[in-house]
């Protein structure tokens, strides 16, 4: 993986998908926002889309993993 993620743009990119009152959307959204700033999309398990704690721990497990 050449591009790794910010501890910020983890929270900016949870912040955004959490603001989809929609839970079935929120995986697009997610997708979307990962696309915007250059990142491959990724199906995320659900359960990390309802907090934005779990779901920037698992932005960072997957696009900045600790080598």
């Amino acid at each position: 993986m050449s591009k790794r993620m910010s501890k910020t743009m983890a929270g900016e990119i949870a912040d955004r998908t959490l603001e989809v009152v929609n839970p079935a959307n929120r995986a697009m959204a997610l997708n979307a926002a990962l696309k915007r700033h250059g990142f491959a999309g990724a199906s995320v398990p659900a359960e990390y889309l309802l907090e934005r704690g779990a779901l920037i721990g698992w932005l960072l497990a997957t696009y900045s993993p600790r080598d």
